[in-house]
């Protein structure tokens, strides 16, 4: 296998029909640069051997080509709509997902879903016979308030026997280190004041059509800013929380939190810690310590009223908390030899941890 890749490949012209700014506001001009890594099945032989581009590679300079009028006809297009009075979502904007299906799609004729495109598919950029892996990136460096900008990434492998088949694809939103000043670190020094914890959240499994990344970073920078945790790694778990909970939570999605911590160690750039979790683990997780919590709330509230009660021959027995009303625990003891009690205390009225 031979890999082809271009960086960082600036648009001729900002982006103005498409994404959202870092306030979240649409149809703002922004920089735009995309990058594309092309994997073929073959090394590179005939290239190699001759010192000459041929058909098991690719141009640089064409795929630029390719890329930049990909997003120059996709401005054009959008542009032309709304001014012909045509409304493409709201005011007529499109997202960061519309710029990457269109350069996904005129290079491969292929939806990011891998159905075929409407229209002439063999116009695609890229002969998919060849390709093993495609990976393309679009970024918005000037999209985020307190990082380095936004990336949305493409990726699919291709059939080695059914050449042209897709038969995996994924797609992940990144946004870029978020140099927050936390308050974090178990050294006495480090609870005095805050230092800058530098963050990037990558939700992979990302398929929405909207422009969720501003929404991502307030509520990444919120959490952080109200944390007082000692370890990176509660830091982490809570951040991953965070996201899960945003509006725009999918099933599927996978959250990586990566943090670093500049400051912590003076002769090193700084320690790196990595949290990834699911919804399905974090519930899980959130059921395990529910159980936990119960059964120690249950020895505990257990013997205080099984001592409390049997003044007034009460056999609490065993039970989960659960099952323990919320009336015992307002009484807190005070049950008195000559109270009566009533068979309805048995019923529960409300769990004493919901």
């Amino acid at each position: 296998m031979s890999i082809f890749s271009i960086r960082n490949l600036s648009t001729t012209t900002p982006l103005q029909h498409a994404g959202h700014d870092a306030w979240g506001r649409a149809r703002k001009a922004q920089p735009c640069t995309v990058s594309a890594e092309v994997a073929f099945h073959a090394p590179f032989a005939a290239a190699s051997a001759r010192d000459a581009l041929g058909d098991d590679t690719v141009h640089y300079g064409t795929l630029s080509k390719a890329v930049l009028g990909s997003v120059a006809r996709f401005e054009g297009e959008v542009a032309a709509e709304v001014g012909e009075g045509s409304k493409v979502g709201v005011e007529g904007e499109r997202s960061l997902r519309d710029v990457l299906g269109r350069v996904w799609g005129d290079l491969t004729g292929l939806e990011l879903d891998g159905r075929v495109r409407d229209g002439d598919a063999t116009a695609a950029f890229l002969d998919l016979n060849k390709v093993r892996l495609l990976s393309v990136t679009v970024v918005l460096p000037k999209a985020s308030l307190l990082g380095d900008g936004v990336r949305l990434t493409a990726s699919a492998v291709f059939n080695a026997a059914e050449r042209g088949e897709m038969e995996g694809r994924a797609m992940a939103l990144e946004v870029s280190r978020l140099k927050v000043p936390t308050l974090v670190g178990v050294n006495a020094n480090e609870r005095l004041a805050k230092q800058f914890v530098i963050a990037t959240v990558t939700v992979e499994g990302f398929t929405r059509g909207e422009d969720a990344y501003t929404d991502i970073e307030r509520d990444v920078v919120t959490a952080m800013d109200a944390s007082s945790f000692e370890t990176l790694e509660a830091l982490g778990a809570h951040l991953t929380e965070a996201v899960l909970a945003s509006r725009w939570r999918e099933d599927g999605w996978q959250v990586c939190i990566r943090m670093e911590k500049p400051t912590a160690v003076p002769m090193a750039d700084c320690p790196i810690v990595e949290v990834r979790t699911t919804w399905e683990s974090l519930e899980r997780q959130r059921a395990r310590h529910h159980e936990a919590i119960e059964v120690s709330a249950t020895n505990m509230i257990g013997k205080h009223f099984g001592e409390c009660l049997a003044n007034v021959g009460v056999d609490l027995g065993p039970c989960r908390v659960s099952q323990i009303p919320r009336r015992w625990v307002l009484l807190k003891g005070k049950l008195g030899p000559d109270d009566e009690v009533h068979d309805s205390l048995i019923d529960t009225v409300r769990p004493v941890i919901p």
